[in-house]
Formats: C-alpha cells, structure tokens, sequence
C-alpha cells in the first residue's frame, strides 16, 4: 500500500516491470500523458517534454505559478523539462530524446508532427528500435486527420456522447470526467506494451496509432451496433426521430424515444440494475440473470411483475407499479441496512459515493486505487494510483508530478550535454530550468 507518511518524492530508479524502459513524452492535456503516467507506474522512466508556457494542464484550476491541479492529477512519476520546440537548437535535442529512449509519446497534430521534426518517419530514421505512440482526435486516416480536438468532440461524433451525455436547457452536456481521455491513455499503454513485446521479439520499432474516437467506439461496444436484421426498425426510428426534431422535441425527449425503442434489457435497468434512493443516501444494485431477480424480489419483498394483484381485483401487477413499489421500500431504510440485506443473499450492491467520500472509501484505499501525494509547492493531495497490479514485478510507489523545468539540466545531462552547453541552452530560452524569476 501507498505510505501516507512518506507520499511524493522522486520517481525510483530500477523498479517495476517496465524499470528499463526509458520514454519521452511529447504530450499535453489529459489522453497521452494519461498513457505516461502508466508507464510510469509500472517502472518506466518518462520525461515530459513542455513547451516555454508549460503543459496547458497547469492552469487548469490553478494553486500557484505553473502549478494546477490538473496537471498534477495528470502526471506523477514522470520527469519534467522544458524546450522550445520553435528554436533551432532544439531540433538537436529532440533528436538525441529519440535515440535515448525506447519509447515516444506523442500527440501533436500531424502537421505539427513534421514542423518540429517528431514525425514517425524522422523518428525512426534516428532510432530505428523506437516504439512510436502517435495519438491524434480522429484517427490517422481520412479527412480529418489532420483536425484537431477533444473529448466533447469524440463523445459527439461517436454516439456515444448521445447515450450517455447529461441535460442541460434540453441540450446535451458533455460527460464527465473525460471518459475518451482517460480511456485513449489506456488504450495507449497497452499499444505501447505490445509493441515492446514484438520489439522484444524481432529488434523493430514500429508506430502505434490511436485516437480519441477510435477509444469511443471500444467504450461504446455494447450500444454502437448494427443488425441487418435490424435495418427496418432502424430507419422506421430515424424517421420518428427526424419528425420529433421537426416538432421542436428537445435532446432529452429524443434520447427516450430512442432508448424506448432500442435499449436491450430496458426493463432490467429499471428494476434491477440501477441505484435506489435510501432513508440516508443512495445505493446501487446490479443483477442481470433470473436468479439474481429472485434473489432480488426474496431479500426486499416486493412483488415480481405479473404476479396475481392484490384478491379480487382479478389482475396482475405491472411492471411500473412494481418499479414504484421498490423505490418506496428502499427509502424506508438506510443504505447501511439495505447492503446488508442484499448482500446476506448474495445480490451485488453497494454504495453510490460523491467524489470526495470515494477518497476514503476502505476498499478503494485497501487497494491504493487512491494514493497520497506531497507536493513542495501545492502540499499533499490525493488521485487515482495503479489500475492494476503485478505479483512478480510490482511497480514503484508513484512520485508526485514534477515542477515546472524541475528535470531539465538532469535530464540534458544524460542525453550527453556538457554543462557549459546547457547554461547557452538556459540562457537563450532554448530550454527552461524553472519558472520565469518575477512570478
């Protein structure tokens, strides 16, 4: 478990299953850098490459010069320098990245790519062995691949954003958090992985693609589909939808006519497979099978859809007065009872947590899926640690993220540049060793 007596630090040297493997980041916001701090945490030794204004994360709800706490959420255990990719100079430098790592992250535009010379094709001319992560917004093929963007614009032209974006003023809202970043991170990392282990077999590099909309199509599996079998009621749909537009029927009204007329096992969601209010909260309940069901209807007493009514009325109960039934019966305890209860027949439930109290929630810290943080200058905070985990090679405790240029005479060190060089470097803004003096 993460030692919330000692949290932070640097990142430790020669630890973890991916202790010799050596990156460079050329990354900013959330995807890419998502895919480094996984590297990381499994051993990898990552150095983020900023440009003079620093990562654009670090002024996403900021906490003092070049420190926000989006960046730190974003990057710990990883090295920090800064160089401007616009100088001349740098291009020396950048090249010599190449040929010490094993890996590069990067997730410029395409043209930009080629601009600053962190095209794959340069690459690889340099480092023959490298792994090439290149990461864009909509794939590398087609005609938007050289188009910039986001999350919110992944979740939009996926469709996935329709299935699970909230409301706001009848339109939809994007999801939080940022599913398709977080999400193409992950993605990444295992492309990466991959292409370690066929480098580890044939001596090849190779460049590995992904995207935010390719991540959105993968997350979006179980309701992105398409049936031949289907195709007349898909399009009796789309013009249904098409006429409800025309009335002036807002996205909300939309989406439930689409999921009224295509969501598989619609009922289940509204019965069994979704969160109740309690007497003190909420709780979340999930069963999917017949025997759950039962389970179900046994641990709270409530009628099964089409049971016989109450005697002499001479009907059956219907499914939407049993919904109804069930959401009195759980307000009528806490969510405490309730667990208990379902759980003694072995029901899958459990709590609905805020953000907050999902930072000390035994479980979650049982396994350092929250870890603690000291930064010198933003203090302690906690984030998400390491989705998983290896017996044989554990990896190190993450660091905290670095500071602004904290890296950067250490790391030009290693890439072979005398002092003297790096103090020319410093001192014409080629490279940046910490924030400007008068913030």
């Amino acid at each position: 478990m993460n030692d919330p007596a000692d949290p932070g630090g640097e990142p430790i040297a020669g630890e973890g299953i991916l202790a010799d493997v050596k990156v460079v980041e050329f990354a900013q916001n959330i995807a890419v850098p998502h895919c480094g701090r996984l590297l990381a945490g499994m051993g990898a030794d990552v150095v983020k490459v900023e440009p003079p204004d620093g990562d654009a994360m670090r002024y996403l709800a900021p906490v003092g010069a070049f420190e926000g706490r989006g960046f730190a959420l974003a990057n710990p255990g990883k090295r920090a320098i800064v160089l401007d990719l616009d100088t001349e100079p740098a291009r020396e430098i950048v090249d010599r990245l190449f040929a010490w790592a094993d890996v590069a992250l990067v997730a410029f535009k395409l043209n930009d790519r080629e601009r600053y010379g962190l095209d794959w094709e340069h690459a690889r001319s340099v480092n023959p062995r490298l792994v090439y992560l290149g990461s864009n917004a909509f794939g590398p093929e087609g005609d938007d691949a050289h188009v910039g963007g986001y999350d919110v614009l992944a979740q939009a032209r996926s469709g996935v954003g329709f299935i699970m974006n909230r409301v706001s003023n009848g339109a939809p809202a994007a999801t939080r958090p940022a599913v398709n970043d977080t999400g193409t991170g992950i993605v990444s990392a295992l492309g990466v992985v991959a292409a370690l282990r066929h480098r580890d077999q044939t001596g090849e590099g190779q460049k590995v693609d992904t995207s935010l909309l390719g991540t959105a199509l993968s997350l979006g599996t179980p309701m992105i589909v398409g049936f031949e079998r289907d195709r007349q009621a898909t399009e009796e749909l789309a013009a249904d939808i098409e006429i409800a537009r025309a009335a002036g029927v807002d996205f909300e009204g939309i989406r439930d006519l689409y999921e009224s007329r295509v969501s598989p096992a619609a009922g289940a969601f509204k019965l069994y497979f979704r969160t109740y209010l309690t007497a003190d909260g909420m709780i979340a309940v999930a069963g999917l099978t017949a025997s759950l069901h039962a389970k179900f209807h046994a641990a709270t007493g409530i009628p099964t859809p089409g049971a016989p009514g109450p005697s002499g009325t001479g009907g059956e109960i219907g499914f939407d007065e049993v919904v109804e039934a069930a959401e009195a019966r759980f307000r009528e305890r806490t969510t405490a009872e309730w667990a208990e209860t379902l759980r003694a027949v072995e029901y899958p439930c459990g709590p609905y947590n805020l953000p907050y109290e999902a930072l000390d929630d035994p479980q979650i810290r049982a396994n350092d899926y929250i870890v603690d943080f000291e930064h010198p200058t933003i203090g302690r905070y906690s984030a998400s640690g390491m989705p998983l985990r290896f017996s044989a090679a554990p990896g190190p405790a993450l660091a905290r993220s670095p500071m602004f240029g904290e890296h950067t005479r250490e790391v030009l060190a290693e890439l072979g540049l005398a002092a003297r060089s790096v103090e020319e470097l410093v001192a014409d803004g080629v490279v940046r060793d910490g924030p400007p003096q008068d913030l």
